[in-house]
């Protein structure tokens, strides 16, 4: 099998971008009906404007754009773009992946959850009633092409959402940019400036990780700390994928504490951290309520969850969960 090799593109500003695009093929732009008027004119191709919502991120929506596609004259040569956040991201990776059996693509992630996240590592994936891409697959973009530009017109709201996916990789492998980071948003806010070495950091570790791991049968599971939770949150509680994500990493935290794997002291320190930047900690539903949603998970396997704990900040590991016990475990971590 090909080694996966990621190729992430830090671009200083946006109207740099078309130059890192292809030359040789017909472009195809799919981009976030939000910010098509103000991004659109940086790419000089026809455009397909998305609604990104949870609720568009289904199979309707597939077959609507292999039609617009279609009707563009789309081919097989043809390279498709992805202008937006990481719910375009997933939309536009499963589609390439099987229009006409595959064409190629690539990313421009326009969120910070997008550049930390969805935009790196090949996961593509739909909903289904409610589901979190319970149906996908994992295909690698020619390219993603990071611009810290479009972070700077984001509410604080979208960019605590990304700093939610930030802090959790730290969680998982950089203790010291863990607490700079931390200190660095508690002292300043959520300045875009201050966080573009800590999105570069992060996305670096995120990608090292897939890179030696592209099919999540090793250490990239790490990557999901939180997840878990979140996902359940999400379908239960409607939490937006950041809010539900910070909820999800004080939840494995209790969780790491209560099997005896982390100390309650570094528990309290990340819980309280995320409380000082303003991030959620706190479940809105009972968590008994999320047991149907989690025994639904993807990283079910037969009678047992594998959840991913944290050893201490900038260490974590997984750990089978089994199914009938997991009313028991959630019971008191709220």
């Amino acid at each position: 099998m090909e080694r996966c090799v990621l190729n992430l593109t830090y671009c200083s500003a946006i109207d740099q971008i078309k130059t890192y695009l292809p030359t040789n093929c017909g472009v195809v732009v799919l981009i976030d009906a939000s910010i098509q008027k103000s991004y659109g004119k940086y790419f000089p191709f026809p455009q397909i404007a998305v609604k990104s919502s949870e609720e568009n991120k289904s199979f309707r929506t597939i077959e609507k754009l292999t039609l617009k596609l279609l009707d563009l004259g789309a081919e097989r040569s043809t390279f498709i773009l992805a202008v937006g956040g990481g719910i375009l991201s997933d939309l536009t990776g499963f589609l390439a992946s099987i229009y006409m059996r595959g064409v190629k693509f690539g990313y421009v992630p326009t969120t910070l959850l997008a550049q930390v996240d969805a935009a790196i590592g090949g996961k593509t994936a739909v909903n289904v009633s409610g589901y979190k891409n319970i149906l996908g697959v994992i295909n690698q973009p020619q390219f993603t092409i990071f611009c810290p530009g479009f972070l700077e017109s984001l509410p604080e709201k979208e960019l605590k959402a990304g700093v939610a996916e930030l802090i959790k990789t730290f969680i998982i492998a950089d203790r010291d940019s863990y607490f700079s980071a931390i200190d660095k948003i508690a002292k300043n806010g959520y300045v875009v400036s201050d966080l573009w070495p800590y999105i570069q950091s992060a996305s670096r570790i995120k990608a090292d990780i897939v890179e030696v791991d592209p099919f999540e049968h090793g250490e990239r599971i790490l990557l999901n700390l939180g997840h878990t939770f979140a996902h359940a949150l999400e379908k239960t509680a409607k939490l937006s994928h950041g809010e539900a994500v910070s909820v999800g990493i004080v939840l494995a935290a209790k969780l790491s504490v209560k099997l005896g794997i982390l100390s309650n002291e570094e528990k309290i320190i990340i819980e309280s951290d995320l409380k000082r930047i303003g991030l959620s900690t706190t479940s809105p539903v009972p968590l008994k309520t999320l047991s149907e949603a989690i025994i639904r998970d993807k990283k079910r396997n037969k009678d047992s969850i594998r959840f991913v704990i944290i050893e201490k900040i900038g260490k974590a590991s997984t750990y089978p969960l089994e199914i009938n016990k997991l009313e028991d475990y959630l019971n008191d971590l709220s």
